[in-house]
């Protein structure tokens, strides 16, 4: 049986980035138990039913991390591109939201370049890198996980 690892490529750190953000927009990703089934949800604030990143325009993106079982990789970068490529389109990753108690971080916050010219819905694959937490009488215990939503940049043109 062969195995394939998922590629995953680290955000570039470029300042011409960091001044390019014009807007925000937040990405929220939840895990939850509904009637005793576990339901991960992923929305962009504003807008009902999308489960990915919209990005119009050059966009300062922070995604927020919900529910008590859900932290940013301790290993892993929090956020990783799965194309070598697209390091000038997105960078600049920072954490916020810290838990000390855990030594883990519940938000994190990069800039999105707009595709200028770019195909009306062109899917940019982006792992987010998290930990779960397994709560034992030994004490944490954390498996890592990535979670695969898209970044549509430019969004696909609606009627």
């Amino acid at each position: 049986m062969s195995q394939c690892s998922p590629a995953q490529y680290a955000l570039p750190h470029d300042p011409e980035l960091r001044t390019a953000a014009g807007k925000a927009l937040t990405f929220t990703i939840s895990l939850y138990a509904r009637n005793g089934a576990i339901v991960l949800k992923m929305d962009q604030d504003g807008q009902e039913a999308q489960d990915y990143i919209a990005i119009t325009e050059d966009t300062m993106v922070e995604i927020v991390l919900k529910g008590d079982q859900l932290f940013f990789s301790k290993a892993f970068d929090a956020i990783t591109m799965k194309d070598a490529n697209l390091g000038a389109f997105y960078g600049n990753l920072e954490y916020d939201g810290y838990d000390e108690k855990l030594d883990r971080y519940k938000i994190v916050r990069f800039v999105a370049r707009f595709n200028k010219g770019g195909k009306f819905g062109t899917t940019h694959a982006f792992n987010v890198n998290i930990d779960l937490l397994q709560k034992s009488r030994r004490g944490p215990r954390w498996i890592g996980m990535s979670i695969d939503p898209d970044i549509k940049n430019p969004p696909p043109k609606l009627n």
